[in-house]
């Protein structure tokens, strides 16, 4: 838990230069149900020692609750700026996460490329891409996987690990959470 305060700070903290005119209401009036269970995936995820989902994942979720609490729970003055990520930005993370499918990926090195902190990369690639780098990067995994998979040269357990799964298990649950079918259907 403590680490999930330590990380909601940290959060906090980048959202600054996306609302720095917000300003948070004394008390959250009324029961926020999607708010809660943001704050209850980041302390989950930052229970479990081996984090399965991934920085990328934690960071989707830490952008949602910082969304949904400066959307909700802030009075702000000014609108916010909906900037894009430029196009040769957008091509370096593009190329990067392409290359590095295997690797761990994090959005600290993502923003590094795209010369941007964490917190603002994923909220202007979002807007960029239409999905969160968390969802992109699984996207593109998936997908490569399923190639792998149709080649029908490798093991289930070798394709995981060169799409960045962590084991066979765990893409066999994104693929059906995906896809809706087991690994072995995705076989033609």
């Amino acid at each position: 838990m403590v680490v999930a305060v330590e990380r909601g700070r940290f959060a906090l903290a980048a959202a600054e230069d996306a609302a720095l005119d917000a300003q948070l209401d004394e008390r959250l009036i009324g029961h926020d149900a999607t708010l809660l269970e943001l704050a209850r995936l980041m302390a989950v995820e930052s229970a479990e020692h081996h984090n399965l989902n991934g920085p990328l994942f934690w960071n989707d979720v830490a952008s949602g609750f910082v969304d949904r609490l400066v959307d909700r729970h802030a009075s702000s003055s000014t609108p916010r700026r909906q900037r894009r990520l430029g196009a040769r930005a957008l091509g370096r993370v593009q190329d990067y996460v392409t290359a590095h499918l295997d690797e761990a990926i994090d959005v600290e090195t993502l923003a590094r490329i795209a010369h941007l902190s964490p917190f603002h990369f994923s909220r202007v690639f979002a807007r960029s891409v239409g999905m969160t780098p968390h969802r992109y990067v699984l996207r593109l995994r998936l997908r490569r996987a399923v190639e792998l998979l149709r080649e029908g040269k490798l093991g289930f357990a070798e394709i995981a690990a060169r799409t960045g799964f962590a084991d066979q298990s765990h893409l066999s649950r994104w693929v059906r959470r995906v896809h809706g079918v087991p690994l072995t259907h995705l076989m033609a």
